[in-house]
């Protein structure tokens, strides 16, 4: 188990998504097809250590999702649908409904920032948006 694992099971539970197989959701790429998902880690950093070298930590990552987007309303749908996803994200977490991660890691909570258009395809007809994601979770050694 990792915790690019981990929160890749979360994303794919999330309802906005729709996905019935964790494995639609890809790491470090999407497709050119439409209602394509990939997550993308960008690191896990230490903010804060423990004397027993466990500490807290920030994992960030994004996530890509191809859309249709050639019509204004397509356009309008994708804007929703990031807003959507960010207040699910932050219910899940005030709720402390969060990614269960490997054993010593304890999550604490998870923020969806910056969702946006990313760019669009050649063809115009659909359009890649991105969310960035910060995990936050303590780590335990014994």
């Amino acid at each position: 188990m990792s915790i690019i694992s981990a929160v890749r099971e979360y994303i794919a539970s999330c309802p906005l998504l729709g996905l019935s197989d964790v494995k639609k959701i890809h790491i470090n790429w999407t497709d050119d097809k439409a209602d394509s998902h990939g997550i993308i880690p960008d690191g896990d950093i230490i903010t804060k250590k423990f004397l027993n070298g466990g500490g807290k930590h920030q994992y960030s990552f994004s996530l890509f999702v191809r859309k249709f987007s050639a019509v204004d309303f397509e356009n309008l749908r994708n804007a929703e649908f990031i807003e959507e996803l960010q207040r699910w994200c932050s219910e899940e977490s005030l709720a402390k409904r969060l990614p269960l991660l490997p054993e010593g890691l304890v999550p604490l909570r998870l923020e969806a920032l910056n969702g946006m258009a990313f760019e669009p395809d050649k063809s115009g007809k659909t359009g890649l948006f991105s969310i960035q994601f910060n995990l936050y979770y303590n780590e335990y050694r014994r």
